[in-house]
């Protein structure tokens, strides 16, 4: 198994692009190595938060793009990634009036490797 960890950065979106964290992605079932699919998922702690997360397929040139919910009480939130998918845009929304965009919140890319 394959694992690459990172943090998304505090701060909410609201009309501010630097508060993004891009997550490059191996593609599917590839690789010189030769690994399967490919897994993203996100976790929180001492907050919730409600993340933006765009996903750029190569091969339809265009975002998917979802609202996902991170619960400090729960597991990992995940991420379907398709064929095609290269790199991933995740920025923070408010998830309540009292978040304040600070809470950490991790990132898991996960695959097995077929060799």
């Amino acid at each position: 198994m394959a694992l690459v960890i990172g943090t998304i950065d505090p701060g909410f979106l609201d009309g501010h692009p630097e508060n993004g964290t891009l997550i490059p992605l191996p593609p599917q079932n590839g690789g010189a190595v030769g690994w399967g699919p490919v897994y993203l998922s996100f976790g929180s702690d001492f907050g919730d938060a409600l993340l933006r997360v765009a996903v750029w397929n190569d091969t339809a040139k265009a975002w998917r793009i979802t609202n996902l919910q991170v619960a400090a009480a729960a597991g990992r939130a995940g991420i379907a990634i398709q064929d095609g998918d290269s790199k991933v845009s995740v920025a923070r929304l408010k998830a309540s009036a009292t978040d304040t965009g600070l809470c950490p919140v991790g990132y898991l890319i996960e695959t097995t490797l077929k060799a």
